[in-house]
């Protein structure tokens, strides 16, 4: 039995899972749902042979479609030869990764030479050779829909040379509560283990060609579900309350525990390597954010700063060196590109930026690639830019001229419809009454907030006028945000050079978690922000 996949012939022993070929095939397609057929974003053709018509699939294609071969991969059961297309292939080297240094980054000081940009080599040292007795490690930063690596000289912390990758753990799921689900109700928690090892064992054998002495150590970061996969811990107590980790400290490990067998442990360089993983908060506020806040100096800071990782799930921080107030907010997929009626993830050919003038839309895409779809940063544009010119009112509504049809990006092929401006406004009211709720529990007002704090790679993406015109960050504080970048890279720079655990401890200790949930003034905070 053979399938065809975009003329990719791959042979069958046996009836299989559609989605279980394609994980084994490494190729990748987002699974905003994480596989349970409810988002509908999963859509393949068949151009030869058949597939049974799921219950699933008379939800999302029209009798039309269904005749034309069109059904949902994640459902899908390979049971005879069949050929299969589908436009969203994501190969590892078809993900936009954004590069570790954003050009705006700065950690600013206090005044300590060592916690600024410069001290520690915040930039590929690319013009400097390596001395001849040199110290080197790899900063890690697992996040859940890439990976980044550096090689950093360990005395100076700056960075010889950078790998950007896919998390192929994407292929269970986009978000952390769906990899959860997939680990706890599906017993797949091995097999993530096995994705992420094998990533790293690929970013670390890119790293090697770079380095001619061994690494000392190897640092990581990543969410608290990403750690727990990477170790293979049990993952029930993530998933439902008290949401109680099976650990939250550091944890000091050897390359055979972080790789299991791969054959790189034996490698001359990586014989002495120390492994840690650096100390989390919280089950939704991780060892990532840990390493984030460390970067930009928020505990070291006399005035009061603001934090935030945009994501599908938000982490935030407000705070000085006195104490910090942590809290999350579960702002959905609709910043990956998920529940949109053509959302895409950071693909070549996703509209990054939208701009409206007279009436024409004219936009611009990752990679300057034909488009094929509309990412976070693009949706973000887009709204700002119908708001400005007047294509919707305060609720959100569409004008009755784009009612019915919504914006056409592209004409026929990409358009932003109501439905889809009411997903980025409850992902924005998420993380706006987080950040307000958050700023009110620590004792400030918007206002007394020195600068906020943007970092990931979604951030770095954002124009952050734009962001602001479309209501996602407080207009207060428009003119004082600093793109971080990749602030896990940067903290974990930081401690390669000083592996203070006692100092990053005492952060963690003089840090509370606030749950929003828990909050009175949630709810109604959240409605005030559903509106613009």
């Amino acid at each position: 039995m053979q399938i065809k996949i975009n003329g990719q012939t791959i042979s069958l022993a046996a009836p299989e899972p559609f989605l279980s070929i394609l994980r084994r095939e490494k190729i990748y397609f987002p699974l905003y749902c994480g596989g349970r057929g409810t988002c509908g974003k999963c859509r393949i053709r068949i151009t030869e042979g058949s597939l049974p018509i799921t219950t699933e699939d008379r939800q999302f294609f029209s009798e039309d479609e269904l005749k034309a071969g069109y059904r949902l991969g994640c459902r899908a059961v390979i049971t005879a030869s069949c050929a299969i297309t589908f436009e969203e292939i994501q190969r590892e080297d078809g993900f936009y990764v954004p590069p570790v240094q954003h050009a705006e980054s700065l950690v600013r000081e206090p005044i300590q030479r060592q916690n600024t940009a410069e001290a520690y080599g915040l930039k590929p040292d690319k013009d400097s050779r390596m001395p001849d007795k040199v110290s080197l490690s790899i900063a890690v930063d697992i996040g859940s829909t890439t990976l980044v690596m550096a090689l950093v000289h360990t005395d100076s912390g700056k960075i010889v040379t950078e790998y950007r990758g896919l998390n192929h753990q994407r292929s269970y799921g986009t978000d952390v509560m769906a990899r959860i689900k997939a680990a706890v109700e599906d017993g797949q928690e091995q097999a993530m283990q096995a994705l992420i090892r094998q990533d790293l064992a690929e970013g670390i054998v890119s790293l090697l060609k770079s380095a001619d002495a061994p690494i000392e150590q190897i640092v990581i970061a990543g969410n608290t579900t990403m750690l727990h996969l990477l170790r293979g811990y049990d993952c029930r107590g993530l998933s439902a309350w008290p949401f109680q980790p099976v650990n939250l400290d550091f944890e000091e490990l050897s390359t055979a525990e972080l790789l299991g067998e791969s054959p790189l442990g034996e490698n001359c360089l990586l014989k002495q390597t120390k492994v840690t993983l650096l100390a989390g908060i919280s089950a939704f506020v991780g060892a990532d954010i840990t390493a984030g806040l460390w970067g930009c100096g928020m505990n070291r800071n006399e005035k009061p700063y603001l934090f935030l990782d945009l994501g599908t799930n938000a982490e935030m921080a407000v705070g000085n060196r006195e104490r910090m107030l942590v809290s999350s907010a579960a702002a959905g997929p609709a910043f990956e590109g998920g529940q949109l009626s053509c959302g895409t993830g950071s693909i070549p050919g996703a509209v990054r930026d939208v701009r409206i003038q007279y009436g024409l839309v004219r936009y611009e895409t990752i990679g300057r690639k034909p488009p094929v779809g509309i990412c976070g940063s693009g949706l973000v544009s887009a709204i700002s830019e119908m708001r400005k010119s007047r294509m919707m009112d305060n609720t959100g509504r569409l004008s009755p001229r784009y009612a019915s049809g919504g914006l056409e990006i592209i004409p026929g092929k990409i358009v932003i419809t109501q439905a889809d401006i009411r997903e980025y406004q409850k992902a924005r009211a998420a993380i706006r009454a987080g950040l307000e709720i958050l700023v009110e529990n620590a004792g400030y007002r918007m206002e007394e907030i020195e600068a906020l704090e943007l970092a990931g790679g979604f951030g770095s993406q954002l124009d952050i006028a734009k962001a602001a015109g479309a209501g996602l960050i407080p207009e207060e504080l428009a003119e004082r945000v600093h793109i971080l970048g990749n602030a896990v890279i940067t903290g974990l720079c930081m401690y390669i050079q000083c592996p203070d655990q006692e100092g990053i401890r005492r952060m963690i200790q003089h840090t509370r978690e606030i749950s929003l949930a828990n909050q009175p003034k949630f709810t109604k905070t959240f409605l005030e922000f559903s509106c613009f």
